[in-house]
């Protein structure tokens, strides 16, 4: 019986402990700075850290846009009159781009045109070929928020795409709050 009591009181010992040690947690928590707490999703510094404002990518990953508003098609069509030409000297595209759709038009020496077109567009930004078969562009669904992507011409199809971040806004508010909510980078200026 003194063997069953002792057990007893050592699993109640151990269970105070694991209480007061999730309270200590749970304190140091709350005592945290605001600041502590926002940088966690930043890669890199908290924006109070940053010398000027700046996009950030993979904040919100891009699954939404790209099924729903980017269509690739196919139709017969010739070699374009004028565009950018790739570094191959063989491949072109043409971007015609407004709100709210955009398109960009390729020709990859086939008897065919491809057809990028993107709906429910803010515009485009720096579309651009990275090497001699991909397209670089980058649309944009608001003022906030955006798309990278790469298309590859021979393949006819986005081989990446990932979201990005206008964090103006959000290095603007840290500078703002820094004062009340103290930052980590602010705190050692």
């Amino acid at each position: 019986m003194k063997k069953a009591t002792l057990v007893t009181k050592q699993a109640k010992i151990e269970y105070v402990l694991l209480v007061l040690l999730l309270l200590l947690l749970l304190l140091l928590l709350l005592f945290q700075p605001f600041g502590a707490f926002a940088s966690d999703g930043w890669p890199g510094l908290p924006p109070d850290c940053w010398s000027e404002s700046r996009n950030v990518h993979s904040l919100f990953p891009d699954k939404t846009h790209r099924k729903k508003n980017v269509k690739i098609t196919a139709r017969k069509g010739e070699k374009l009159n004028e565009g950018e030409i790739s570094p191959n000297k063989g491949y072109l595209f043409v971007v015609r781009s407004g709100r709210p759709t955009g398109q960009i038009t390729i020709y990859a020496e086939k008897d065919q045109v491809t057809e990028i077109n993107v709906s429910e567009l803010f515009g485009f930004s720096d579309i651009r070929w990275i090497n001699e078969k991909l397209i670089f562009f980058r649309g944009w669904w608001g003022r906030i928020e955006a798309t990278d992507f790469i298309f590859d011409v021979e393949k006819e199809k986005i081989i990446y795409s990932e979201g990005v971040t206008d964090a103006y806004q959000a290095h603007q508010q840290y500078l703002e709050s820094c004062a009340t909510h103290g930052c980590q980078c602010i705190k050692k200026k």
